[in-house]
Parts: C-alpha cells; sequence; structure tokens
C-alpha cells in the first residue's frame, strides 16, 4: 500500500473521530448501524456523517489541512458488513484529479481507540502525540 493511501486512511479514521467527539452516541449510532453510511467534506471544511441513524455535522478543515494538499471534496461510503466489519471506499477529489482507495475496519476497535483521551486529541488536532498516530493507524488495518 502507498505511503499516500496510508495518509488516506488515516484520515478517514481522524474525521471518525472529530465526529465521534462532537457527538459520541450519534456517531456510534451511525458507525454500528447495519447499512450504508456516507461521509462527505466540502472545500470549506464542512463535513457531514449520515446514515440511518442521523446527522453529524462538524467542521473537519484541520484534518483535510493535514494532508498538505488542496482537497475540493472528500466522499466516504461506508457499509456495515456485520461482526463490527464496515467496509469503505473513499474519493478525494483534488481538482483535475481524484483518487480512490478502498479498505475495511473494525468498527468497534476504532471507536474503542478514539475514546478518552484521543477524542480529547481530537479537538488539539495540533501537536497530537505520535502514539496516538500509531493507535488510529492501527485501528484502520494499517
Amino acid at each position: 500500500m502507498s505511503t499516500r493511501h496510508s495518509e488516506i486512511k488515516l484520515t478517514i479514521a481522524k474525521l471518525i473521530e472529530v465526529a465521534y467527539s462532537k457527538n459520541k452516541g450519534l456517531t456510534t449510532s451511525i458507525m454500528l448501524d447495519a447499512g450504508f453510511v456516507k461521509l462527505t467534506v466540502d472545500d470549506k471544511g464542512n463535513a457531514l456523517l449520515s446514515g440511518k441513524a442521523g446527522v453529524v455535522t462538524f467542521s473537519g478543515q484541520d484534518v483535510i489541512n493535514e494532508l498538505g494538499m488542496q482537497v475540493k471534496r472528500v466522499s466516504v461510503s461506508f457499509k456495515n458488513e456485520g461482526d463490527g466489519q464496515a467496509s469503505y471506499t473513499a474519493t478525494l477529489n483534488l481538482g483535475l484529479i481524484s483518487t480512490s482507495v478502498k479498505g475495511s475496519f473494525n468498527v468497534e476497535d476504532l471507536i474503542t481507540q478514539c475514546s478518552g483521551l484521543l477524542c480529547i486529541a481530537a479537538r488539539r488536532l495540533k501537536n497530537r502525540p505520535a502514539y496516538i498516530e500509531r493507535k488510529l493507524s492501527e485501528a484502520m488495518g494499517n
């Protein structure tokens, strides 16, 4: 897997982490509910996580800025596969080009990694300790 794909997967985990810190109960319900979930981020960093359980809106600007590239839009489609597993397809629109990555992760592992210190850290995306980056990366299967 390329470094860029690893960065995209970590970005998805961070966006879910920010949604969780904004409204952990609803984010958990959305991510664990059977069916499809959609995460979108526009060019201004406005983010929307939606599913059958509801909608969480939040700012994903700091997370997108960490990518170090001009992102016009992020779109991630998740499908709950059962047994806590979720598959996803993420597309980043960079203007004239776009890049996609597919993968899967254990939702409960990701949400567990996001509890406590990780959600506090989500509010302080700058100066995040390296171990937090490693935990999120591990939860996403890297």
